[in-house]
């Protein structure tokens, strides 16, 4: 007990934090987030509860700071490589690839995700708020690109990003329609199926641009705008804006 004491009275500010926050990691992988109290974090950490109390007076503030200074993944993944401001096909398949990547290899970012859907509090409601503001430029710009095609770029893209949410965190409790994604060779496969299906939405734009400018080209040609509605499968309100 002597011992404990002074290995108490020498750790500093920043190396009582780090204790804590490396107890909330170890707590969170065992039950979560949401389950861990005061009691938990003062015997992982062999810190007396006056001294957390002093620190961090509950544990909602606790676990607010955990999650602030965790919740950087964003801030990392949106960047010359990854932009928000533009939108393409190579963009879209290097941001989900980058994002998997990153959460295969973030422990933070996974109990945080779980957190999300486990509580509703003042945290977990802004990171989902923060995550959603970096998302907006985003998916404005794809948006804009996708304009009238009929393909509701938002929800694909809402898709794909959940779903890849969804597959690594399962991923230790059981296979997902036969497959492991524990496996390097699956996670492999992952990635190579999001940049597959984020080309098939590309060659869709790219299908759906090609038939407008036939059309717009039998359209100078004098051919009437039934005719070509019916021929190109591109609604006659849209022939007659060409």
């Amino acid at each position: 007990m002597e011992q404990s004491k002074n290995k108490r009275i020498r750790r500093t500010r920043a190396e009582l934090e780090a204790d804590v926050f490396d107890a909330i990691r170890q707590l969170a992988s065992e039950k979560g987030l949401a389950q861990i109290t005061f009691t938990d974090i003062m015997q992982r950490a062999d810190i007396q509860m006056s001294v957390l109390l002093n620190n961090y007076k509950n544990i909602e503030r606790l676990l607010d700071k955990y999650a602030y200074i965790s919740d950087y993944w964003l801030h990392d993944l949106f960047d010359e490589e990854h932009p928000t401001d533009k939108a393409n096909e190579d963009i879209m398949k290097s941001t989900l690839k980058a994002l998997a990547n990153y959460l295969y290899d973030n422990t933070d970012m996974q109990h945080l995700l779980v957190w999300e859907l486990e509580a509703d509090n003042s945290t977990t409601r802004r990171m989902a708020r923060s995550r959603e503001k970096h998302y907006k430029v985003a998916i404005e710009e794809y948006k804009h690109l996708f304009e009238g095609t009929g393909i509701p770029i938002d929800i694909i893209a809402g898709l794909l990003t959940a779903g890849t949410y969804y597959l690594i965190l399962h991923r230790k409790r059981s296979t997902f329609f036969s497959v492991d994604y524990q496996r390097k060779e699956n996670r492999e496969r992952l990635y190579s199926t999001l940049e597959y299906l984020s080309g098939l939405v590309f060659s869709a734009l790219k299908e759906h641009n090609q038939t407008i400018e036939i059309a717009r080209n039998f359209k100078q040609k004098g051919i009437a705008d039934a005719v070509i509605a019916e021929c190109t499968g591109v609604p006659v309100e849209v022939v007659k804006g060409l």
